[in-house]
């Protein structure tokens, strides 16, 4: 019997999602385990998991491997990075290449039967599809991403989709946009049904709604923390080995040296906290120059 509710969490992120800019920094965007992400999907009451890392489906393959040990389902997705902005594709069973048009990673998602989704289409700080999702064939947009603490770039993409839905009707999602583990479940979709293929379907005739609740400001912190205490552990490990294959972390071990002494730094002072405060005065800063610049 289907069921009203089931949730699904369709933008993941594990330590296959490669490298992050920010401020001038690269760092790993995740360095979450996927069997860490099952268990807490199944804690968050998550019936559907997309695992979604940058340009890859290497994460979301190695994470379904789980789904009977976790009794959460896996669907196969990738948050590919187009000339345009980002683009989710959903239920993939190929990689589809980073730096095509919108239009043609929109159209290598539909080859294979999959959905394409427009994740955080007005975020401030990625490069997002902004008012291109309506002049594109997706299936689906993020009106609420709870990585989005700010409110106002959800609130801003929920308005402008519900304005355009006459002429541009697309399903309305939720999702987490998770770089922890603990994060899954914070923002997500509701949907009517008892499994993926049920998503795909709601997702397909619109028939789905969103919930959640902003992603604590901790574990944001936490996060930052744990990027910068799992990279001391691979930079100390691979200093008298090869790069590693995953974190392309610095060959040199002068470099290697350096950025062990910097997390060192960062870990064992109050910098987290302070980064992270600092952070979020910035992504405020920045949604409502967002805000501006769309009206």
């Amino acid at each position: 019997m289907d069921k009203d509710n089931i949730k699904a969490d369709m933008h993941i992120h594990t330590k296959y999602s490669g490298l992050m800019k920010y401020m001038g920094l690269k760092f790993p965007d995740s360095v979450e385990e996927p069997k860490n992400v099952m268990k807490w999907a199944r804690k968050n009451d998550i019936d559907v998991v997309a695992i979604t890392d940058h340009n890859t489906i290497r994460g979301a393959l190695e994470t379904k491997k789980l789904e009977k040990e976790y009794g959460v389902e896996v669907i196969v997705g990738s948050e590919i990075m187009s000339k345009d902005g980002e683009i989710i594709g959903l239920f993939l069973n190929q990689e589809i290449p980073a730096g095509l048009s919108a239009e043609e990673t929109i159209e290598k998602i539909h080859e294979q039967g999959g959905l394409a989704i427009a994740p955080h289409p007005y975020g401030p700080i990625c490069k997002a599809l902004g008012d291109k999702i309506f002049e594109l064939k997706l299936d689906g947009a993020e009106v609420f991403n709870a990585y989005h603490r700010d409110g106002i770039v959800n609130n801003l993409a929920l308005d402008r989709i519900m304005k355009n839905y006459h002429k541009c009707p697309i399903a309305v999602l939720g999702n987490s946009d998770a770089h922890l583990a603990k994060m899954v479940g914070n923002g997500h979709t509701k949907f009517k049904g008892n499994s993926a293929d049920d998503l795909y379907d709601a997702i397909v005739k619109r028939k789905t709604s969103f919930g959640g609740a902003p992603t604590p400001l901790s574990d944001i912190i936490l996060w930052s923390y744990n990027v910068v205490y799992v990279s001391e552990k691979i930079l100390l490990k691979s200093a008298v080995r090869k790069e590693d294959t995953i974190f392309k972390m610095p060959t040199s071990r002068v470099k290697k040296l350096l950025a062990v002494f910097g997390g060192l730094i960062y870990i064992a002072t109050p910098l987290p906290i302070v980064a992270g405060i600092l952070g979020n005065f910035y992504l405020k800063k920045k949604a409502k120059a967002k805000l501006k610049e769309v009206f």
